[in-house]
């Protein structure tokens, strides 16, 4: 678990250092609205190129899985699926300790998608990041929302690729917060 997390920061921070930003095209992943700890979930993973141009050696990552598509035609879209397990209490307690618990909702960070235009030069962009629902527990007083803001599209400007790597950190911080903020667990 602990080496997921960190994956997930490096190839973050490796696609957000060395792409450029780009508006035609659009990444997004959609999940359950809810689950249960203990149960694999699917995530259907939508990469759409809205440009007038194909996009070339094109790539999907997280801190789970690495896709390569080649090429993407104007127009099209690539649609996937993969498979993401939420642990139990119990499992997150054998690697992180006692007050360890699953958060509740469940967050699944944005996937980072790269790519490159006939000229061969390299795009990326980010996925929404999910959250979602467990049922199997009543809300307790620690839960913090998370706001869902799909990326409808980036902005190419200096300030619109600053604020979105902003986003992005704050996202991962989000996330690491409610993963390791101890939860009451009174009924």
């Amino acid at each position: 678990m602990k080496k997921s997390i960190i994956l997930m920061i490096l190839v973050v921070l490796i696609m957000s250092m060395g792409a450029t930003y780009a508006q035609d095209v659009l990444a997004t992943q959609k999940g359950p609205s809810q689950a249960e700890k203990g149960q694999n979930i699917t995530i259907i993973y939508t990469i759409t190129n809205n440009g007038n141009q194909n996009i070339f050696n094109v790539t999907v990552a997280d801190q789970n899985f690495y896709k390569f598509f080649g090429t993407i035609k104007s127009g099209s879209k690539k649609i996937f699926t993969e498979k993401v397990y939420i642990p139990t209490d119990n499992e997150l307690k054998e690697d992180f300790g006692d007050d360890a618990t699953v958060s509740n909702p469940f967050f699944i960070g944005g996937v980072g998608v790269t790519y490159q235009d006939a000229s061969g030069k390299t795009f990326g962009i980010n996925s929404n990041s999910i959250s979602i629902p467990l049922v199997s527990e009543k809300p307790t007083e620690n839960i913090v929302p998370v706001n869902i803001t799909p990326l409808a599209s980036a902005d190419s400007s200096s300030s619109g690729i600053f604020q979105q790597i902003i986003d992005l950190f704050n996202s991962i911080l989000q996330y690491l917060q409610n993963l390791f903020t101890p939860q009451n667990s009174n009924p």
